[in-house]
């Protein structure tokens, strides 16, 4: 499936829509990075941030209960609280289309649908990173070693 499809059918699945709001909260939003698809993360490599992103394991639905066991995954780094993304009350990524899939899809208003599996948008984007996209999640670790072994090599 391509980013576009895999957005909207987690749009549809979640019931949530794209949202484009700048307020306090939202923006407190961005201590976190927001979480992307196989898709969304192999778009930012190829769009040359590979060195934005890191390896992590998704354990919030462990803790909720919608899984049980963590989901290993790429996503995008934090640092000094923020996410890399984050500039001056703004997310760079925003203007140039790269916005990761919870990102697009979040909001300050929570709806209480959040408790279920179904509808929870953390878990419907994390849940992506598995057998169903075992050819992007390759083609991601493919790039990601190329993009590490060239970097030993100017080192």
């Amino acid at each position: 499936m391509s980013r576009e499809e895999v957005f909207e059918k987690i749009a549809r699945q979640t019931g949530r829509k794209p949202v484009e709001c700048s307020c306090g909260l939202c923006k407190a939003m961005c201590h976190t990075p927001c979480l992307g698809t196989p898709q969304d993360i192999l778009a930012l490599i190829d769009a040359g941030y590979a060195d934005k992103l890191c390896y992590t394991d998704w354990l919030v639905g462990v803790i909720l209960g919608f899984t049980p066991n963590c989901i290993a995954m790429i996503q995008i780094k934090e640092e000094n609280g923020w996410c890399v993304f984050y500039h001056d009350g703004l997310c760079e990524l925003h203007d140039k289309g790269l916005k990761p899939t919870e990102g697009r899809l979040a909001s300050h208003i929570v709806s209480p649908r959040e408790v279920n599996p179904e509808y929870n948008l953390s878990f419907q984007v994390a849940k992506e990173w598995g057998d169903d996209n075992f050819d992007v999640v390759k083609e991601i670790v493919r790039k990601l070693s190329h993009y590490w072994d060239s970097k030993k090599e100017t080192a």
